[in-house]
């Protein structure tokens, strides 16, 4: 968990409204991959934030070795931010309470600098100082621009291993606009456009956009990607032209 730099095509169209679209030329940005929840949803850290994090983590985990919380001390509530141990590590690491068992001792967190979500016995957390409180999770939600994952789970787990091997190493990120609480993002691996080369490889579809002023040139990347998948017959297309639609109505899947 520690931060180290290396540290479908649906027919209908869909809209973001304006207020939700950034400015012109969006800045790169270098990000590292934290966790990954499908093909196209993942929470990353922004390279810059990496020493802040690092000095944060080692100065809260120091004051709760040498101020160890006493048993029952903290009463856990949904929405509180608070320390927790993660159990694959056995460090302390800063959550959010997402939902309180109830009985039992046992709640549900979201570790905030990196987005992954585990349930934890509430003996192991803690209630969080304000000076570790004040500062802003780590990790951002984010959703690849307007990819749509497979519904079938076969070709689901194939698009998931992709991703994970994209994500690897530090991404160049771009923020395209906001869908609910994530960031609609282009990532780009070594040049690579992580969506482009998954629509390429017949793994994923994408929903096309009526604000062609804006989108006009992703959206004909997206076209040419899927289209060559298509042509090639990789993956997903590998029995013919089939959209997600068709899968379901005519049986085809893995």
């Amino acid at each position: 968990k520690d931060y180290v730099e290396t540290v479908v095509e649906k027919e209908e169209t869909s809209e973001i409204s304006d207020s939700n679209i950034t400015d012109s030329t969006p800045a790169l940005k270098d990000v590292v991959v934290t966790h990954i929840e499908d093909c196209s949803k993942l929470w990353v850290q922004h390279c810059a934030d990496g020493p802040g994090l690092i000095s944060l983590m080692n100065q809260m985990r120091a004051d709760l070795i040498s101020n160890p919380p006493l048993a029952g001390s903290f009463t856990p509530r949904t929405g509180m931010l608070c320390a927790a141990i993660f159990s694959e590590d056995n460090n302390w690491y800063r959550a959010k309470v997402l939902k309180v068992h109830k009985d039992s001792d046992m709640l549900d967190v979201l570790f905030i600098d990196y987005g992954n979500q585990a349930t934890v016995n509430s003996s192991n957390t803690a209630a969080l100082s304000p000076q570790f409180a004040s500062v802003p999770g780590a990790a951002s939600e984010c959703q690849l621009a307007f990819i749509v994952p497979p519904e079938d789970e076969d070709w689901l787990e194939d698009s998931l291993r992709e991703v994970q091997m994209l994500t690897q190493t530090k991404l160049s990120m771009t923020v395209l606009g906001k869908a609910a609480s994530a960031d609609l993002v282009s990532l780009t691996s070594n040049g690579t456009d992580i969506a482009t080369h998954l629509l390429s490889n017949g793994l994923v579809e994408y929903e096309k956009q009526r604000n062609r002023n804006k989108y006009g040139t992703l959206m004909s990347t997206y076209e040419a990607a899927m289209a060559d998948a298509r042509k090639n017959r990789r993956n997903r297309f590998q029995y013919g032209d089939f959209t997600q639609d068709d899968a379901k109505e005519f049986g085809y899947s893995k």
